[in-house]
């Protein structure tokens, strides 16, 4: 256990009433939050402004109806050409195939026929 203290102290610490002091004052307190608070604002009115401008000239190229129109027909002829090119080499593909496959059929028929009569 402690030993009690022989002189009683008439002060302590604890005794005392002790409050925090601001260091700087109220008006300069005020004016700092006013200050931040004008500027978050301006910073977000010039990020708005960047971010809601028009960004260059528009996306599609302005060209006249009569031009779309004629390169559109243009597109569809060429179009159509290449579909019947494609169907004649088709057909030309299919005409070699039947050719092959008949004369596959003579040549087995007459190495049958051959190797027989030798």
């Amino acid at each position: 256990m402690a030993d009690p203290r022989r002189t009683p102290r008439t002060h302590t610490n604890a005794d005392r009433a002790y409050e925090l002091q601001p260091v700087r004052s109220l008006a300069w307190r005020v004016g700092g939050a006013t200050l931040w608070a004008v500027l978050a604002a301006t910073a977000g009115a010039g990020m708005s402004a960047w971010l809601l401008k028009p960004q260059g000239g528009p996306s599609c190229p302005v060209v006249a109806p009569d031009a779309l129109s004629r390169e559109l027909s243009d597109t569809q002829l060429r179009l159509e050409q290449e579909r019947a090119a494609r169907a004649a080499l088709q057909t030309t593909a299919q005409g070699a195939q039947a050719t092959i496959a008949k004369l596959q059929a003579e040549l087995l028929f007459l190495r049958n026929h051959g190797a027989g009569s030798r």
